[in-house]
This record gives structure tokens, sequence and C-alpha cells, in this order.
């Protein structure tokens, strides 16, 4: 595993950090929400005052990741965030559409160690999202999905070989995903930094986007399996 240098953070101090984040979602549910609510205002009033100054837009690259760390807890518990496991999130789901969503700040505090940047991080991450795809494959064995469902995922990091494999088109993401990562790219570099195990620089301006019908994935099942066991 590559090693960061001592300079990047503290490391002590983000394991303790990590350990008080991790059990939030252990908290009495009231908690939750308690906490949530506030941090969600404040966060929101915060950002809000900074933005309605005359350089606001140009700080929004600052202020979007640390709204986007205050703001998971609410927006998961009143459902707009609806994690298919730990690493990935949903957004939409309905009959005829399923997007995927890379997890933010706070989910990478909640559920990973210091020491598991680098090699670990990057198995982690994509054994969780082939898992992913397994329970939307599940749902749709069971019923509870139709087989025409669309699953769409954006992301710069795809492997056109391993996407392809899996029977996904890959294209050029629309423009909204292009500016909104390139609004997020702060977030998007310091998280894909510690999934690299060093300072590393995203592609985030060749986002792509990726495609599939339910009734095509649901024939890629034991492959993702076999993915999924060999890296989780």
């Amino acid at each position: 595993m590559l090693k960061l240098k001592k300079s990047f953070l503290n490391s002590t101090n983000v394991i303790t950090f990590n350990q008080n984040m991790s059990r939030f979602y252990d908290l009495p549910k009231f908690v939750q929400w308690i906490i949530a609510i506030i941090a969600f205002f404040v966060g929101f009033g915060g950002t809000m005052i900074f933005m309605m100054k005359s350089y606001g837009l140009l700080l929004l690259p600052i202020l979007a990741p640390i709204f986007n760390l205050v703001s998971v807890p609410f927006f998961r518990l009143i459902g707009y965030y609806k994690y298919l496991n730990p690493y990935v999130l949903s957004t939409i789901q309905t009959e005829k559409e399923y997007d995927l969503h890379n997890v933010f700040t706070f989910d990478y505090l909640v559920n990973f160690k210091w020491a598991d940047r680098g090699k670990k991080a990057q198995r982690t991450l994509l054994g969780h999202y082939f898992k992913a795809l397994l329970t939307i494959i599940e749902r749709i064995e069971t019923g509870q999905l139709s087989p025409e469902v669309k699953i769409v995922g954006h992301s710069y990091f795809f492997s056109d070989r391993t996407a392809e494999k899996l029977g996904f088109t890959i294209s050029k993401a629309a423009s909204f995903w292009v500016i909104n990562s390139a609004l997020q790219f702060i977030e998007l570099t310091y998280l894909y930094s510690f999934s690299q195990g060093k300072w590393a620089m995203p592609k985030f301006w060749k986002v792509k986007r990726a495609e599939i019908v339910g009734s095509d994935l649901v024939k890629k099942k034991e492959f993702l399996e076999g993915l999924v066991k060999k890296l989780l």
C-alpha cells in the first residue's frame, strides 16, 4: 500500500475522529434526527451567508464539500439519499430508472479507517459498487423492480473494459455532470487521493455515463458475484 506523507494529516487524530463518526448510526434515531437537523441548517445558513457575497460563486468549490459533509445525515434520514450499501447511494429509484452515486466525505469518515487508504479502499469501493448491482438484480428477480428498469451511473473512473464486460454502454456525460464534477473537484480530489493512497487528481472533466437495462444486468449475475468474492 502506498504511504502518504506525514504532513498530509495526523493519522492519530484522524483515527480518533473516525471512531467517533462511526458511532453516529448507533445512536438512537431521535438523537440522529436532532444532530442531522442542527448540522443541516447551520451548514445551509453558513453556506448562504458566503454565497450571497459578490464573490460567493468563486467560493462554491470550497463550500460544496462542507455542505455535503453536514447534510448527508439529514438527506439520508428523510430518504433523499437511498443507500444500496454503505458505499453506494441512489437518489432516483423508480420502476423506470435507478441512478448510482459514490458516497461523500461523511460516509468515508464513518466507514473507513485512516489505515484503509490506498489499495484496500479501492477494493472496498469497487467491490461494493458491484454489490449494489447485485442488490438491484435481486430486486428484479424478486419482482420488486421491473426488468426494463434503466440503471445509470456517472463517474470519471469507469474502466471501459470492465463496463463493457458487464454489458454497460459508456458515453460522454451531459454537460450538467461535467459542471457538477468541476464545482466539487476539491472533495473529489481528496476522496480520490484517499483511495489512491497518495495525492492524485481525478479526471473529473472526463466524467462518463454508464447505462444498462435491468434484464441485461441480470445476465451478469454470476460474473458480478465472482468479482465481489474476489474484491471483498
